[in-house]
């Protein structure tokens, strides 16, 4: 067995640390601007990799602290949000001509840089900032102490089994009925699949860790396009003011760019979703 240290589950513990650490250290920056905000939910989102990898060992704790990250960064989502859904709004105006539809865009886009306003007024007071931190801190803290079992060694192989069993049933689920909700829950398996991965390093080939690293990115980019089009797409819809024609032609629009993003994320789950992933998986999880 090896040593508590050099354990692939203390590799990954360390690992749940060190980005919840510098999630932490992004929002202190003086600045706390959207590149700080991008970086603290992108360490966020790793840290909940990494305990995905360490669910075997303790389901209470993994639920408990899971909870924790998951509310720390939804603080963070709704300034994140405005800016992507501004910018595909800008990808959209940039395209259309015709000015009904033009005024139905610039109305909405208005209406999410106000929200945008405020959203980062929120966050910027102390009540917020001030949350974030303690519960980052305390996960940290029970991370730290989770107890370490005889067979530990054994739970980071099961975790990479049960992320690509859950991957590729919603795979299956969106490729039956690709609502919004099972495509943004496929995105999110292939996201975490990948990082899982990336935090494991361990004995995968790097070539072939690379192609994984690359597919999940392009399922997760791809879907995380289509959903930003989707709440765009629902936006426009639920106003009470516009034309029903236009909205009818800007959704038409819409559903024509989600299905060809759609097309090419399934196609690229496929092949993330192959048995030879998750072959590259468990010799991961074999040793850091």
């Amino acid at each position: 067995m090896q040593s508590a240290n050099n354990s692939a589950v203390e590799h990954v513990r360390r690992a749940v640390i060190r980005h919840i650490s510098r999630a932490r250290k992004a929002l202190r920056q003086p600045s706390f601007d959207d590149d700080a905000v991008h970086d603290a939910r992108k360490n966020l989102k790793r840290a909940r990799s990494g305990l995905r990898l360490l669910r075997p060992l303790d389901e209470a704790g993994y639920q408990r602290e899971n909870l924790r990250l998951r509310n720390a960064a939804r603080r963070l989502s709704a300034v994140r949000d405005d800016k992507i859904l501004l910018a595909r709004l800008a990808e959209l105006l940039a395209a259309e001509k015709k000015p009904a539809r033009r005024q139905l865009l610039l109305a909405l886009r208005k209406e999410l840089r106000n929200e945008r306003r405020r959203h980062w007024r929120a966050l910027r007071s102390a009540e917020p900032k001030d949350y974030i931190e303690e519960v980052l801190g305390t996960a940290a803290r029970r991370v730290r102490k989770w107890r370490t079992p005889p067979d530990a060694d054994a739970a980071p192989k099961l975790a990479v089994r049960r992320l690509y069993r859950q991957g590729r049933k919603a795979l299956a689920r969106s490729r039956k009925d690709p609502t919004d909700e099972r495509l943004h829950e496929a995105r999110k398996k292939a996201k975490h699949l990948g990082q899982a991965l990336e935090i494991l390093g361990g004995k995968a080939a790097p070539k072939k860790a690379k192609k994984v690293f690359k597919r999940a990115d392009d399922v997760g980019d791809l879907l995380g396009d289509d959903h930003d089009f989707a709440v765009v797409e629902a936006r426009l819809l639920a106003r009470p003011a516009g034309d029903a024609k236009v909205k009818k032609k800007l959704r038409a629009r819409l559903e024509t760019q989600r299905a060809r993003l759609q097309k090419k994320a399934l196609a690229a789950a496929d092949k993330l979703f192959r048995k030879k992933t998750l072959r590259l998986l468990r010799r991961a999880a074999e040793a850091p």
